[in-house]
């Protein structure tokens, strides 16, 4: 997932993680629907707001989608 380009930055603390706009986070779990536990590059981890995740566009077939398993439907933006 990437953090979209017009999210807010946030410092980290406590259980969040900090975010910077265009960074590249692993997801590590789908926890709620409000937040998602990721990792960024550097090894760290926290909770991010969904609002502020996109999909990355990788894959090898345009017909996939990006499934959102906490919603049960399609992530927002995806195919």
């Amino acid at each position: 997932m990437m953090i979209d380009p017009n999210a807010k930055t946030r410092r980290g603390g406590g259980k969040h993680l900090a975010i910077r706009r265009g960074e590249i986070l692993e997801v590590i779990e789908f926890t709620s629907k409000e937040e998602m536990l990721c990792r960024d590059t550097k090894g760290k981890y926290g909770y991010v707001p969904r609002t502020a995740l996109l999909p990355l566009e990788t894959e090898v077939y345009d017909d996939v989608g990006s499934w959102d398993p906490v919603d049960n439907q399609p992530f927002p933006g995806g195919r």
